[in-house]
Parts: C-alpha cells; structure tokens; sequence
C-alpha cells in the first residue's frame, strides 16, 4: 500500500444548495497533507453536504475547490483520487469479501495478480486476514464496516472521506473502529475527512476539528481549543458550555470544571465566590453527581462533579449539597469565557 502522504485539500467560498434551498454559505478551510480533519455539526448543518461536494458528487453553487492547488472543479468523482466511505456498508451481498474489496480495482482494469496482492494487504490493514472467502452475510456490523474501510483504501487514495461511518455501531465497536482508523489514517498519512454528530468521536480523532452550524463554517481548530476558547456563543453551547447573563455580559462556564460550596443562609457573598445559587436538584450519575442550580438572577445552569475524587466512604453522599441548600459556584479562570451581549 502507497505511503507517501495524501493531498492538500483547499475550499474558497464553498457555496451548495439542492433545488433552491441553500445549504452551505461561503464555506473556506485549508486541509493539510496527511492531516485528519473531523467536520462536526448537529444534524441538517451541512457537514454531509460539504463532504459529497469534496467529493464530486454534488455540484457546488459557487465557490473553488482545490486538490493540491489544482482546481477539480472540472474533474469527475472518479478522477479525483479520493475514496468514500458511508454511514452504511453498502457491500454486494453476491461477492465474497475478497471481490467486494477489490471491485474497484476491477473496474480500474488493475492486473489481476496486483489486484490480489493489494486486496490482501488490505484486509491485512483492516485486521481481516482469512475473511477473504466469507459471505457479506457471515460478517459482524464491525467487520462490515472494515471491509468498506478496505475496499476504500485498497484504491490507494490520496484523499479518504468518511460520513458517519461508524453510528449504527455499538458504542464498544465504534471506540475500537475509531482507533482503528486513526493508526491506519497515521500509518498510511492519507489526508482524511471523517464527518460526524458526536463531539466525543471528534475530539478522539481530529488533528483538527471543524465546526459546521446553520451551513457556515463555525470554528476550525485542534480539538482542546473548543473546550478552551470557543469563538462564539454559539460554539461554546454545542461544546456544552453552560451559558448566562453576568453583570452586562454573557458568561460560558465549563460544568465539570465548577465546585460547589455552602452557603449559610442570610450571608453575603463569600469572598472569592462570585456567583450564588440554590440547588434545585441532585442526580446520581455514578462516577459523577449532577446539579440543578437555579442562579440569583433566575436562570438555571447544570454541572456535575466527579464523586470518587472527592468521596471515600459509603455516607460521604450526604456531603452533597441537596434541594434547597444555597450554594456558591467556584471555579478557576480559565472554566469562565465572556462574551459581550
């Protein structure tokens, strides 16, 4: 399998849209040789959509596209060099694992003996040496999906696209997927374009993450940015920063990184706790204790706060601050990002 890196990826002023709804807005980013690029969103943000148009297969409104500075605005899907993988499988159930896997090498004409060798160092790379002779149909949901991972990579791409590719997959499947990809994403250094919903997904994955909200470009940054400096309001609530209004300005607070502290009835605020609050409920979440917290201004905010870091004994529990009790929230400064109004 080739190893010399993937492409550079350029997109200025991506503007898409299907019949005459608009769903991308001037999309630009600039994705690096060999670099895994995660597009995150919510659901109908675009991220999909941004990826087919990558593609090939949607045509954009307006905008440039370039594949290592060459323009692909008038290259077809199939001479772009770069392989897609989708939601799901999509493998041809009258094919063995070996044929599906080399399918495209067939309809690329590749001599047969060459096509054998590189459909065995594929599912080498997949960690499916001996499936090659299995049905579809004798397969697991993960080792589907791994056969689409080698059949994507048996084509030596310079560019990989990925849309959601692992979420009809359990949760124990979907973390060993991920690290599957990621190790041959790095051994191979393809550039790669994995979308997806989840932010956990994102940030395990990505050298960098971009952010689509309401088909514009959001944020694009190394993952640890987004839970340290979110550009917008609007980034910091889809990172589940926990938003309100504070003395002229709008406050982001990180949940888990707030501590809550008594506060006697009837006393001002202590020093060094600039926000109070009473607890308005308690939940047990195992290894963490969640919070309702109505503020004094009368908007509501939640946290949770990790139990074992904290608690040593089985009536530690009763520590907790309960329903009713006023508290004051402590945190350091970098929790805490301002926003004006």
């Amino acid at each position: 399998m080739k190893r010399e890196g993937g492409v550079s990826v350029k997109i200025e002023g991506l503007t898409v849209g299907y019949g005459r709804n608009r769903i991308l807005e001037k999309v630009s980013m600039m994705i690096e040789p060999g670099e895994l690029l995660t597009l995150l969103g919510p659901s109908g943000c675009g991220k999909s959509t941004l990826l087919r148009a990558i593609a090939g297969l949607h045509p954009p409104w307006s905008g440039e596209l370039f594949f290592a500075g060459r323009s692909v605005a008038r290259v077809p899907p199939e001479k772009r060099q770069a392989a897609m993988v989708f939601q799901r499988p999509l493998l041809f159930p009258w094919l063995s694992v070996a044929g599906n896997v080399g399918f495209g090498l067939r309809m690329r004409q590749i001599p047969e003996q060459v096509a054998h060798r590189r459909v065995e160092e594929a599912l080498s790379l997949v960690r499916l040496e001996g499936f090659a002779d299995r049905s579809p149909s004798e397969l697991s949901g993960g080792q589907e999906q791994r056969v689409a991972l080698a059949r994507a990579l048996v084509t030596e791409p310079d560019l990989l696209l990925l849309d959601e590719p692992f979420t009809a997959l359990d949760e124990t499947l979907r973390r060993e997927m991920r690290r599957l990809l990621r190790e041959l994403q790095q051994r191979l250094g393809v550039t790669t374009i994995f979308v997806t919903h989840d932010q956990n997904e994102a940030a395990a994955m990505a050298d960098r993450i971009a952010l689509i909200l309401d088909g514009r470009l959001a944020q694009i940054d190394p993952p640890h940015r987004f839970y340290s400096a979110p550009a917008n309001p609007e980034v910091a609530r889809f990172f589940g920063w926990q938003l309100f209004e504070r003395e002229g300005r709008l406050l982001a607070l990180r949940p888990e990184l707030v501590r809550l502290r008594r506060v006697a009835e009837g006393l001002a605020t202590p020093i060094g706790a600039p926000i109070l609050a009473r607890v308005h409920s308690v939940r047990d979440l195992g290894l963490r204790m969640g919070f309702g917290l109505e503020l004094e201004d009368g908007s509501y905010i939640e946290t949770t706060i990790e139990q074992f870091r904290e608690l040593t004994d089985s009536t530690a529990a009763e520590r907790w601050p309960q329903p009713g009790e006023r508290v004051s929230l402590d945190f350091p400064a970098a929790a805490a990002v301002y926003f004006p109004l």
